[in-house]
């Protein structure tokens, strides 16, 4: 039995799915660059405290704030390249981002998983959990809330490299001889108001 994937014509239902998913990245850049502020904050006061007190875990959070700066500056990197790949139709671009979202999405749902796990250790762990009830149901529903809502980004991306593909391909039909000949561009095609400019 084969499963087919479906190819989506609009982004959250009302935008058009090219213009939605450059707003989308756009938004991903915008909260990427708060993100990055942030930890970017948390990163030097735990370096300057690293450096003044002798406990180890201070050098610890600042080895993780550090790796988790740069995480986010690669983030910021890729969704950069994603943004030109959408506004520019660069096909190798956008698979870029689409191996690199679908790279993202299986290493969040492990570590999501794994962040689930400890979370309900540490609950069976309490002997007092009538105030911490609430961590168990909010750790779970943002770790599906975030599984699902990047699945559904990476059908998007999915379905506008598909459209694009599609947007490349050529037909010809001879009804006399009943063939068919489809040509497909492997490289991106210019603009005709590129290749305007250059003959000119």
């Amino acid at each position: 039995m084969r499963l087919e994937v479906p190819v989506l014509k609009r982004c959250g239902f009302c935008l058009p799915l090219r213009y939605g998913l450059i707003v989308w990245g756009y938004l991903r850049l915008v909260l990427s660059a708060l993100a990055i502020v942030a930890v970017e904050q948390c990163f030097s006061s735990m370096l300057s405290q690293a450096q003044t007190e002798e406990d180890v875990k201070y050098t610890i959070y600042t080895v993780l704030l550090g790796m988790l700066l740069i995480l986010i500056l690669a983030d910021i990197l890729m969704n950069i390249v994603f943004v030109i790949g959408g506004h520019r139709k660069i096909l190798k671009l956008l698979k870029a981002y689409y191996v690199y979202s679908l790279i993202l999405w299986i290493t969040t749902a492990l570590v999501g998983l794994g962040l689930v796990v400890y979370v309900i250790y540490w609950f069976t762990e309490l002997e007092d959990t009538d105030e911490y009830i609430w961590v168990l149901p909010v750790a779970i529903t943002v770790y599906i809330t975030q599984i699902l809502i990047q699945a559904y980004i990476l059908l998007l991306v999915r379905s506008v490299i598909i459209k694009i593909k599609k947007g490349f391909e050529i037909r010809f039909i001879n009804n006399a001889a009943e063939c068919e000949c489809t040509m497909f561009a492997d490289e991106d095609i210019p603009d005709i108001d590129d290749t305007s400019e250059d003959e000119k």
